[in-house]
């Protein structure tokens, strides 16, 4: 799986990756890629509850548009890091494709 394939166009570990990676969780020295997977899926969560507000509050626009950005960033750092510790971990060889157990 290349980098490409791991990411949505937004920069974003796609949602079968996520899935993937959390079942490594039992097989590394600890269980931070199974949480830090856990907290991307929290903020895609949150992002999506931020376009739902930006329908059905359309005074407070201003203000989710700003937490959706900033739950963007989030989800940016998240997949970045979840990339890195997986590398780290061997979970991800250096062409981001799963090393298998």
């Amino acid at each position: 799986m290349s980098n490409k394939n791991l990411l949505d166009e937004r920069g974003i570990l796609l949602e079968e990756v996520l899935e993937k990676m959390s079942g490594y969780g039992n097989n590394v020295s600890c269980e931070c890629p199974k949480h830090l997977v856990d907290l991307l899926k929290q903020a895609k969560e949150f992002t999506a509850y931020q376009d739902r507000c930006l329908v059905e509050k359309p005074q407070d626009e201003m203000i989710h548009q700003w937490l959706k950005a900033t739950s963007l960033n989030l989800e940016h750092l998240l997949s970045s890091t979840i990339v890195s510790l997986a590398k780290m971990e061997g979970i991800l060889d250096e062409d981001n494709k799963f090393i298998e157990d």
